[in-house]
């Protein structure tokens, strides 16, 4: 039987392209905010995507304690209804 030719360029993975997600200075600091109400319903939707995510704290450039408040305001303002969990 004859030799089996395997060509080595077909065998390289393309490497994934890392979209930069550049960090930027926390909206809540620059607006020199200590406290998130979850009745304010303009800074909540800055914190949340189009589809209805929370955006993680690389792009919102919230520290822990700053993420973890917008987290539950989000979180109580869904269950009051006033922002939606999920949209199309």
């Amino acid at each position: 039987m004859g030799k089996i030719r395997i060509n080595a360029t077909k065998l390289k993975k393309k490497k994934k392209r890392a979209r930069a997600i550049m960090p930027t200075q926390s909206k809540l600091t620059r607006d020199q905010r200590e406290f998130l109400d979850y009745k304010d319903i303009e800074t909540l939707s800055r914190f949340v995507s189009g589809v209805g995510k929370i955006q993680p704290r690389k792009r919102t450039g919230a520290n822990h304690k700053e993420q973890q408040s917008v987290r539950q305001a989000v979180k109580l303002a869904r269950f009051m209804a006033l922002l939606p969990f999920v949209s199309h």
